[in-house]
């Protein structure tokens, strides 16, 4: 794209084809080397208008593509799907996507509402280019980005879409992300290989973004949604650090298939004024009931900080019962061991709370829990990981995982013991 010069601005650097999921080749990752970023112009088209809106929509969401990874050809389904979903009647004219897109070319922001009349994302011109690539996974970059969409695209309410690769809130698996030692980063969210080449292997191995430099990045904002159409992102730890950011957070505690959600109809739920979280649920989970499977929920991020207070008495009273579980017949949303051990167990935080309470602490426990999160599930999952679907046990399941520092982990190289120290729900709940 040719570079314009009515506007310039400067942003900080840094589907359905397949069954593999969007958790990381972490293989792959372990062994690659250190791409660095700096500042970068970007700037809009010539023939395109000035897209400063002169008053607020109903509501803007903001789609953040983090694709420069293995999942560059499902970012591209995926925003085709959106124009799809766009093109849609129930939508109010001033409901707006700005969509960022970072795949194998150089990063891109696009711009849709219900009166876009392209069909295809190679017709549609974006309204900014990227004079030269970014670090996508840098928590920067994001923070930059939200500020652009609310300068230029004002609205009465916001969605954020955080798409890409995913790990929970476990240490990053790349090199260049530990260069201050392994026990000082927590990384999780996106690749960006910095190569703009999209194969399994090479194509994952790149920056992360970790969750606490999302959170700096974002402060102050209120999204009425967070949606991370990402892999086992529903993890209390992740749901506590981002709880000051959105009044829901909608993510899946397992792995999800890698073409993600179904924009055709998800939009519409996206757009939704009276109910969205359940709509975007509801549509996510319908889209793979009688296929691959799903876990999704919403964790109603109100309630976390009196659930927070409540957990830590739950966790004084029950820490060496749950220090001690036998996790081998649990719901677990990854394995420890069982593929690779730069991933810790995933357990489902009902499944833990079944095994350690007795039938009164457990009543009040659901009753506490279910004012904070709210689940739905196929019934199964697809596992890469485990190659076919896991079964769930809907006993075991409130569609949120938590971290225990077991003793297994304790000489572990990707330090989870000590990272997990560090994150915010445990220093409000684990720490004595």
């Amino acid at each position: 794209m040719v570079s314009g010069s009515d506007i310039h601005w400067n942003l900080l650097s840094m589907k359905k084809n397949n069954l593999f999921n969007r958790v990381y080749d972490t293989v792959a990752i372990m062994f690659f080397i250190v791409a660095t970023c700096s500042f970068f112009a970007c700037s809009k088209d010539d023939d395109t208008p000035p897209y400063i809106s002169p008053y607020a929509e109903n509501r803007t969401v903001m789609v953040y593509m983090v694709a420069e990874n293995s999942l560059s050809s499902n970012a591209l389904t995926d925003v085709q799907e959106m124009l799809v979903g766009m093109n849609n009647d129930t939508l109010n004219v001033n409901d707006r996507l700005v969509i960022y897109l970072d795949d194998v070319k150089l990063p891109r922001i696009y711009v849709v509402d219900k009166t876009t009349k392209k069909t295809l994302l190679s017709d549609l011109i974006p309204v900014v280019t990227y004079e030269e690539d970014v670090n996508s996974a840098s928590a920067e970059q994001l923070g930059a980005f939200v500020d652009y969409v609310k300068t230029h695209y004002p609205a009465e309410s916001y969605g954020l879409v955080m798409w890409s690769h995913a790990s929970g809130w476990v240490p990053s698996t790349y090199n260049g992300d530990r260069s201050g030692g392994v026990s000082a980063v927590r990384k999780t969210f996106g690749v960006d290989n910095g190569k703009n080449i999209s194969n399994k292997y090479n194509g994952n191995n790149g920056h992360q973004m970790e969750i606490v430099d999302m959170a700096k990045a974002l402060e102050g904002e209120s999204f009425d949604f967070i949606f991370f159409d990402a892999c086992v992102m529903q993890t209390i730890e992740v749901a506590y650090e981002l709880r000051h950011l959105a009044n829901y957070l909608i993510a899946s505690p397992a792995e999800i298939p890698a073409p993600g959600a179904n924009y055709k109809t998800m939009v519409k739920a996206m757009f939704s004024k009276d109910d969205c979280v359940n709509q975007m649920m509801t549509d996510y989970e319908h889209e793979y009931r009688d296929s691959y499977g799903l876990v999704i929920s919403a964790v109603n991020t109100s309630a976390l900080d009196d659930y927070a207070t409540y957990m830590k008495s739950v966790v004084a009273a029950h820490r060496s019962e749950m220090m001690g579980l036998d996790t081998s017949s649990m719901l677990n949303y990854i394995h420890y061991g069982t593929w690779t051990t730069m991933y810790p167990d995933f357990l489902d935080l009902q499944g833990i709370m079944l095994k350690v309470l007795d039938g009164e602490e457990y009543a009040q426990w659901k009753a506490e829990t279910d004012k904070v999160v709210t689940c739905l599930h196929a019934g199964c999952w697809y596992s890469a990981y485990l190659k076919g679907k896991v079964t769930i046990d809907d006993a075991q399941c409130c569609g949120m995982s938590m971290f225990i520092p077991f003793e297994k982990y304790a000489y572990n190289s990707w330090a989870f013991n000590d990272n997990y120290l560090k994150t915010s729900w445990a220093k409000a709940v684990w720490i004595e």
